[in-house]
Order: structure tokens, then sequence, then C-alpha cells
């Protein structure tokens, strides 16, 4: 009497090694994919002249609850440089009422006090008001230097919050647009992302090969009386 030998598993299609390995070349892969595509955007923004590449002096820009020293004579500032500037609450701002597209924007601004938080908005366009959803925080990038990644979009305004404390002294010199970067600096990822080519492929890779054990479950085989399976 023919019976049924109990589930089994086939062997996998690719091992747990090759799998993780599989899966780190091709997040490589898509990684380096996007930076390709990143640098055609850019290059055709750049050649119809809507990349602004420069620096935007201080007295370029709009400020709102942000000072100069000078504006005020009660107000003693920290030295003789004639571009220091005080937060006069805890919502200061800085505007660029321009338009083009921004990879990178990079603020110069030395604190005298711990600035609390300073994040950048940005405007799209048909947009009149700054949301929280389009909002980037700083990465220091050197000694005064508050660099934001905006990923490359077409904007028709910034933002600049210096500080969220009020009260802060801040020398202030200006923002840059688009400051000129190597050329490798496209490929190499910032500390999120970093984090995110890490750990994806590895889990990534753990989820394929729980898939394919699943999907490698073993039919139920028919055997005969010797126990011996049976052959069509």
């Amino acid at each position: 009497m023919a019976q049924r030998k109990p589930f089994g598993f086939r062997k996998p299609l690719f091992r747990p090694q090759q799998l993780l390995l599989l899966a780190y070349l091709l997040a490589a892969a898509l990684w380096l994919a996007q930076a390709l595509v990143g640098s055609a955007v850019m290059l055709n923004y750049k050649l119809r002249g809507e990349m602004p590449q420069r620096t935007v002096p201080a007295a370029e820009l709009t400020t709102e609850s942000f000072a100069p020293y000078s504006s005020n004579q009660w107000w003693t500032p920290p030295d003789d440089d004639p571009n220091w500037y005080l937060s006069t609450d805890s919502d200061p701002h800085i505007y660029w009422q321009g338009q083009g597209y921004l990879e990178t924007v990079r603020l110069d601004a030395v604190h005298r006090l711990p600035p609390e938080g300073v994040a950048l908005y940005y405007l799209l366009p048909g947009q009149t008001d700054y949301s929280e959803a389009q909002k980037v925080y700083a990465r220091v990038t050197g000694a005064g230097q508050y660099t934001f990644d905006l990923g490359g979009r077409y904007v028709t305004g910034l933002r600049i919050d210096p500080d969220s404390a009020g009260g802060v002294p801040t020398r202030f010199t200006g923002i840059e647009l688009n400051p000129v970067q190597p050329w490798y600096a496209r490929l190499l990822p910032t500390g999120g992302q970093w984090l995110v080519l890490a750990f994806a492929p590895a889990l990534a890779a753990a989820a394929a090969g729980l898939a394919c054990a699943l999907a490698g479950k073993a039919e139920p085989e028919e055997t005969d009386a010797a126990g011996d399976v049976k052959r069509p």
C-alpha cells in the first residue's frame, strides 16, 4: 500500500553566504546607479544655468529676529568684527529669496552660545509657506560651518534658523549655495546612509533565505510497502 513520506526541504538554491554577498552587491549597484542618475540630473540643470553655485553674503539676505549688533547702540558685540548678529527670540530666521537646483547649502556661522538646533526649510515651486515636512537639519562639517543636504531639489526659497535658543551671539558672514566638492564626494554615503547600506542588505538576505527555505519545502512523496519512493 502506498504511503506518503513526511514533508521535507529541498536543497536551497543559494547558501546563506551567497545570499548575503548578492544582497551587498545589489545594494552597491543600486547606490552607484542613483549616484549616476543624480549626476546626470545635476549636469542638466547646470548646463541650463539653473544651478546657482556661489556665496551669498549676509547683506544680500533677509533676516527676522536676527539682527546685527550695529543696529542697536545698546548692544555690545563680543569683539570688533562687524559680522556679529544677535537672535532676539528663540525663532530667528535667515531668508534667501531665489530659486534654482540645490544639492547642498552651507551656513557660515560661529556661535558664542549653544544654538540648540540649526535647521533649513525650503519651498518647492508653487509653495508660499514653509513647513516641517520640508525641513533639513544641519551637519557640522567644519569650524563655523553647517551643511544642509537637500538631496537635489529645485527650490524657490530658503529659510535658515541659525539657532533655536534666542539671545545667541553669532558671527554670520553668509551662505554658500552648492559649494564645490570633489567628484568622488557624490559616491560617499553620509552617516545615516552608511547605516542603511550596512544593515539593510543583511536583513534582506535573511528574509530572502527564509523565503527560499519555505518555498523549497518538498511535496510529500508516495512510497511503496517497502518504504521506497514510488516512481511514476
